[in-house]
């Protein structure tokens, strides 16, 4: 008894310190992508000329939304199911993704002269094949990618995908340098790919992946992927459609302030879901596997980790967010502060729910997860067609807000049913947050 308890703690204590580990390398491998981006684009809006941004975009659009739709979740699965670390099912994971990435470009073909058509734009027939290249590359990049998620050393992944991104940057900054052509864009990201598709059978440890086609792996891959793919879907409702729908109840005007606050609101949210999906995910599948009466202390724990900071950002948004914007942009955008302290409020409490993110899949209850999604979009649109109907712009804003309040008591009933709920974590937090609203609210939603 004294042995296992001992070997027991052992094995929390080294999952402790990976995932902590995982964090720091993760939360360092995002600033560094985004400081990347960020400096490549102040280089090449001076190289380039703006079509060619915005033709990028609609392809990445496309390509993006295929991705959605064929999202089947192969890199979770690899990171929850308890064979996932078995090279049969790696390998038939694998299979399957490169198909995927097959299906992908000859989709892209096929729409390729339909889209160019649609937004009068000829080049689109030439530009979505070939980014669309992107995606076969991708298909057969190596599940040793997974497998540093699954088992939290994620120092090698995060080093390969900076080093991967900051190759096809240099590529892209030099051809645009020497063309000032569109294709600038397109090889450097296909440079990027490659770079990364290789490393990852090169340099990550591990068995190399080969062709196969396991019954119970393919069933076991398709029956966690089946409402991923749902979820995928609704995620891009709840995020980048939910953007479209904003646009259609609110003025060009605000429609900027709007993007400039809520982009500001989702800087710390981005990095956190980031920390969510590659450390939080795997740690907690580890121990659903291992040692399944310790998930609710370590989730305990882990979401404080999450929500502490998250809260603090939002509060400080709340008070001084109106200060903070007129800060960093001129006055003829200071109304963009009184919708980030509007949006902050929200925060507050979705940071809360929000910090739940993992455990659920972690579990296999991929559908029960999916389920909140959809109830989170419903509330979205039903929230910003009253919002507008009693409130006119502001409504839509006060809609946005006032979602993570009406969503936590789903997410609060859906956990406490599988005794994950931790009212004695949310509470304090909850009940500072209606303080903070109480006397805050009137001043904000006036001026915004």
């Amino acid at each position: 008894m004294e042995f296992a308890a001992a070997a027991k703690t052992e094995s929390m204590n080294s999952l402790r310190h990976r995932a902590l580990r995982s964090g720091s390398w993760t939360v360092i491998g995002h600033l560094s992508n985004q400081a990347l981006r960020l400096g490549g684009n102040l280089i090449l809006t001076r190289l380039l000329f703006p079509e060619a941004f915005g033709l990028m975009t609609i392809v990445q659009t496309v390509i993006f939304g295929l991705k959605m739709l064929s999202d089947i979740g192969i890199e979770p699965s690899i990171i929850q199911h308890s064979r996932g670390h078995e090279a049969a099912y790696a390998n038939t994971a694998w299979t399957i993704q490169v198909i995927q990435g097959l299906l992908i470009w000859v989709l892209l073909c096929l729409i390729a002269p339909f889209a160019a058509s649609f937004y009068s734009q000829p080049m689109l027939a030439s530009l979505l094949p070939v980014v669309g290249l992107s995606a076969i590359i991708g298909g057969f990049e190596s599940t040793k990618l997974a497998q540093a998620n699954r088992t939290l050393a994620l120092k090698k992944r995060v080093l390969i995908e900076v080093a991967a991104y900051a190759l096809g940057l240099v590529m892209t900054v030099f051809w645009a340098w020497v063309d000032r052509s569109i294709w600038s864009l397109v090889g450097g990201g296909l440079l990027g790919a490659s770079a990364k598709t290789a490393a990852s059978h090169f340099l990550l440890e591990g068995e190399g992946n080969r062709f196969a086609w396991e019954k119970d792996s393919v069933t076991a891959i398709f029956g966690f992927g089946q409402w991923i793919m749902f979820s995928s879907i609704l995620g891009f409702l709840a995020g980048e459609g939910n953007k479209l729908l904003i646009a259609s109840f609110l003025n060009v005007k605000m429609l900027a302030y709007f993007t400039l606050a809520s982009t500001m609101s989702l800087v710390f949210w981005q990095l956190i879901q980031q920390v969510s999906s590659k450390v939080l995910f795997p740690a907690y599948s580890e121990v659903a596997r291992e040692r399944p009466e310790n998930l609710n202390s370590v989730a305990a724990r882990s979401r404080l980790f999450v929500i502490i900071p998250g809260w603090l950002v939002a509060l400080f948004f709340v008070f001084r967010g109106d200060h903070f914007m007129q800060l960093l942009y001129d006055h003829r955008y200071a109304e963009s502060g009184y919708l980030l302290q509007m949006l902050a409020m929200g925060t507050l409490v979705g940071v809360i729910g929000g910090s739940y993110s993992g455990l659920l899949w972690a579990k296999g209850l991929v559908r029960t997860s999916t389920g909140i999604l959809v109830v989170q979009v419903a509330v979205q649109l039903l929230g910003m067609i009253a919002g507008y109907h009693f409130y006119g712009e502001r409504g839509v804003i006060l809609s946005v807000a006032a979602a993570g309040w009406l969503l936590y008591p789903v997410q609060a009933y859906v956990h406490a049913k599988i005794g994950l709920w931790q009212p004695r974590v949310d509470f304090p937090f909850i009940l500072l947050s209606i303080l903070i609203v109480a006397l805050q609210f009137s001043r904000i939603f006036e001026h915004a």
